[in-house]
């Protein structure tokens, strides 16, 4: 999929691809900072200072996953206002997420 995008793909669709790859990246590390936040607080012991950095982990990390589905609405709602033939949904980005986890394997 992606070979084929750089072999025969505008730039426009390569540029999707790109917002795709740093949606699917921003949601794995908010994904990867909220565990670690979580597990940051199990094992705090009662230790206040402990338990204030994983709630600020975890809050950051909601705070960034909002933040870039905030930007990816933005660049959409722009490419619509402005006519760029921006083809970029979910259904997309799940298709690029497969072909990323089967290249993999």
């Amino acid at each position: 999929m992606i070979r084929d995008l750089i072999e025969n793909g505008s730039v426009v669709q390569i540029v999707a691809t790109i917002i795709a790859f740093g949606l699917i990246l921003a949601s794995v590390l908010s994904l990867v900072y909220i565990i670690i936040g979580g597990i940051t607080f199990i094992l705090s012991a009662g230790n206040e200072e402990k338990i204030k950095k994983a709630v600020h982990t975890v809050r950051y990390a909601i705070i960034g996953l909002f933040v870039s589905f905030l930007a990816f609405f933005l660049v959409s709602w722009i490419a619509k206002l402005l006519d760029v033939p921006f083809e970029l949904s979910f259904s997309t980005i799940l298709d690029l997420m497969n072909a990323l986890f089967e290249s993999f394997r």
